[in-house]
């Protein structure tokens, strides 16, 4: 993950490259509940004025992720979910009766794969990207770029070109686990 950017532009046909991309990555039932607001130029400025103030970008640690290009911030819409299982190919599932009956709600599984695609996709072509939460910044975002209030957010992209020069962050001094305590072949052992 990157969280230092050049101000160079990212062509826009790759881009689009990237949403089309996303758009076929695995989704439950084929649903078609994600959708994908790309930010660029003065509206990616917009979207930072939106989420920090001049107070947090004076503390925040990695400065040059405002000059970021582009950013790609995917949207579910779990109502589109159960629309879909409602359908007579997917009614005995249940999962038609409302977004409370779904165990693990799909749409954030789907999402998720929709945001990796497009992370790999972006590293397959040469680019750079971060993927990020809009955490308490989500109603803000939708106001001031028009997302329709059912749509909830899965996170945003910030895509580009990297420069010479990375902060480390120090998640990465965390131990990961070893590959025999996470794998479990037949039978879950302790």
């Amino acid at each position: 993950m990157t969280r230092s950017f050049t101000r160079d532009q990212v062509d826009a046909d790759l881009v689009d490259a990237l949403v089309g991309l996303a758009r076929l990555a695995p989704r439950a039932g084929n649903t078609q509940g994600i959708e994908f607001l790309v930010l660029e130029s003065s509206q990616v400025d917009d979207y930072w004025n939106t989420t920090f103030n001049e107070k947090n970008r004076d503390d925040f640690p990695w400065p040059n992720l405002f000059n970021v290009p582009v950013l790609i911030l995917i949207w579910v819409d779990p109502k589109r979910y159960v629309e879909r299982y409602s359908e007579g190919d997917k009614r005995r599932s249940g999962l038609g009766k409302g977004t409370s009956a779904w165990q693990t709600p799909y749409w954030w599984v789907d999402g998720g794969m929709a945001a990796m695609t497009i992370l790999m996709g972006a590293e397959s072509r040469g680019l750079s990207a971060l993927f990020f939460g809009l955490f308490d910044h989500e109603q803000n975002v939708k106001a001031k770029f028009g997302v329709p209030q059912r749509f909830k957010s899965i996170g945003a992209i910030a895509l580009g070109y990297a420069t010479d020069e990375q902060r480390r962050s120090k998640s990465l001094d965390r131990p990961k686990r070893e590959l025999d305590e996470v794998l479990h072949r037949g039978r879950w052992s302790s």
